[in-house]
């Protein structure tokens, strides 16, 4: 059993112990090391599990006293006034219900909301409608609110080296919209995008009538001698963990991105880091934008994997070079933004409680992908995996004699939904599937594995 199960493992027991009233309000926890020697594990085992008790709330620290069990009726958990037979019968109603209509599913864009601290959200949710934050009732800046813009360049500094000012950051509600308003800053910008792409860049480009070259992607990333060919002079990329593919770009193709791009005044590379605070294996990837010394990377993201998808919240930085056609547009949209919205994720951002929240889910993540990688492993002769050291999705290649019919009908008999790659690559002639992993929860893995491995090997 891997460590990384052991403290999942433990965290689930003590967290289960507590909400069934085995441990009471105000009891002293073991201590790390008395734990430890009861389970024959070892502290670092004790010390992840019991962070992730801290973080989600069940338990709190005294210095140089301890752990102690948190106030019972402030946890989000089972009513505690809830008659027990009543909730035992109604939850096995609602199981019932959702075996009868649940499909096993690796979908993509889903995150794991079990692990959501929804109970600092809504303490940050209560400050930002309080009194003193009157004026968030008012319009917001057309960038955006400046408490946010301010976290977010501080987060950005410190995660991923991008150095950036406040009045850099605009605040958007989805990557398309930046996208969107990209467009209109880069006028008359011809652009080169990978092939496959992240869909909403094709979308906003054939919307618009504006004209794209598609450049294929290999395993170390886009062909940047394809670049050389072209007039084209705006790149769109996503170097952390490309879209669909899951390949990183190496830092060689980096700097030959960042080399063309500063060969022009007219250049630029549009940077989506859409996942990049997840990484799994290997030293973390800086973002292009660190690596930039001429103001030649547009920034942008969003906290659709970090947070939680309905959020609708994404960023870009621009360029100070680029600041000025911004404010010089005509017929601006206003920020589409809720004022308070940005402020509830501004304040869990400066609490700290956003580091904490990705550090567990970074965690939690690493731990579905290593399992099903570990379950994947005997079929190797069979199945290719591609794209698994970062975000929240990989590629999977049939290598035995199963067509994409015989899969997918294999598939349905098994209740299973997986996505054909050809969906985002209509050139694609393999037998190969793209596999999202952030929604399925840890209970259901091996469930979902086992399922998986039935329907494509032979």
């Amino acid at each position: 059993m891997s460590k990384n199960h052991l403290y999942i493992n433990l965290y689930e027991n003590l967290k289960q112990q507590i909400i069934e009233g085995q441990y009471k309000s105000e009891d002293k926890f073991p201590s790390k090391r008395a734990l430890g020697q009861h389970l024959s594990v070892s502290n670092t085992t004790i010390e992840h599990a019991y962070q992730l008790l801290l973080d989600e709330g069940y338990i709190y620290s005294k210095p140089r006293s301890g752990y102690f069990v948190s106030d019972i009726e402030t946890l989000p958990v089972i009513a505690r006034n809830m008659d027990q037979s009543q909730h035992h019968n109604n939850s096995k109603n609602n199981h019932e219900m959702t075996q009868s209509v649940r499909s096993l599913a690796f979908n993509l864009s889903e995150i794991d909301a079990e692990y959501f601290p929804m109970k600092q959200f809504r303490k940050y949710a209560k400050v930002a409608f309080e009194d003193e934050e009157i004026d968030l009732l008012q319009h917001v800046n057309s960038k955006g609110e400046i408490s946010l813009r301010q976290e977010i360049a501080h987060y950005l500094f410190n995660s991923r080296g991008v150095n950036c000012r406040p009045e850099q950051i605009i605040i958007g509600s989805s990557t398309e919209q930046l996208i969107n308003l990209l467009t209109d800053i880069l006028n008359d910008g011809r652009f080169l995008i990978e092939n496959p792409s992240y869909p909403p860049i094709k979308q906003v480009l054939d919307k618009k009538q504006i004209a794209y070259l598609q450049v294929p992607v290999n395993s170390t990333g886009i062909e940047i001698t394809s670049f050389q060919k072209s007039n084209n002079n705006i790149a769109y990329v996503t170097p952390s963990h490309q879209f669909p593919t899951g390949y990183v770009m190496s830092l060689k193709k980096r700097t030959q991105l960042i080399n063309w791009a500063q060969q022009s005044t007219d250049r630029y590379i549009i940077e989506d880091d859409y996942d990049s605070e997840f990484r799994y294996f290997g030293k973390p990837i800086p973002a292009l934008q660190s690596l930039d010394t001429k103001d030649k990377v547009i920034y942008i993201s969003t906290f659709s994997k970090s947070l939680f998808p309905s959020c609708r919240i994404a960023y870009l930085v621009l360029p100070n070079n680029l600041l000025s056609k911004y404010d010089n547009l005509a017929n601006k949209e206003g920020n589409t933004v809720p004022a308070h919205t940005q402020k509830m994720i501004s304040l869990f951002m400066k609490s700290g409680s956003f580091e904490r929240h990705l550090n567990k889910m970074r965690n939690v993540y690493r731990h579905k992908l290593t399992t099903i990688l570990n379950a994947l492993t005997p079929y190797q002769s069979q199945l290719k995996i591609d794209g698994a050291l970062a975000g929240m999705h990989f590629t999977l290649t049939v290598k035995n004699h199963l067509t994409m019919g015989q899969c997918l009908e294999r598939a349905k008999e098994n209740d299973l939904k997986i996505i054909p790659f050809s969906k985002y690559d209509s050139d694609q002639n393999t037998v190969k599937f793209i596999l999202g992993f952030g929604g399925i929860p840890i209970s259901q893995l091996k469930e979902h594995t086992d399922a998986l491995i039935k329907t494509l090997t032979v």
